[in-house]
């Protein structure tokens, strides 16, 4: 079974790279994005499984888009609160990214494997 989510992208602040102060944990702009993200998935009931592959699509303005691989980390520790299971049961696919849209976002599938 497969949930899809659509949520803005924000930028480069939800990357690997930026999301954090050197010193006091995450950005509060990258803290309420991840909690739109954890709102959005906890709204799908999604059910417990031993394993979830997570989805990323991009789809941007133009070249100056993100290594999907680098929001892994923001994208992951929000939906692992949505779920409330350990990000050790998610394994991560980047997807297409497209080009030419006005108002950047992503898509997030998350495929739920062997339901227990």
């Amino acid at each position: 079974m497969e949930y899809k989510i659509t949520i803005g992208y924000i930028g480069n602040i939800l990357s690997d790279n930026s999301y954090k102060f050197q010193t006091r944990g995450t950005k509060p702009f990258c803290k309420m994005w991840m909690r739109e993200l954890e709102e959005k998935v906890e709204a799908l009931n999604i059910p417990r499984a031993s394993e979830y592959i997570i989805k990323i699509e991009g789809h941007f303005t133009d070249q100056r888009r993100p290594d999907l691989a680098n929001l892994h980390k923001v994208i992951g520790d929000a939906i692992k609160k949505g779920l409330l299971v350990d990000d050790k049961f998610f394994r991560f696919q980047d997807g297409q990214v497209k080009l030419g849209f006005i108002d950047p976002e992503l898509e997030i599938i998350i495929e739920v494997r062997d339901g227990s």
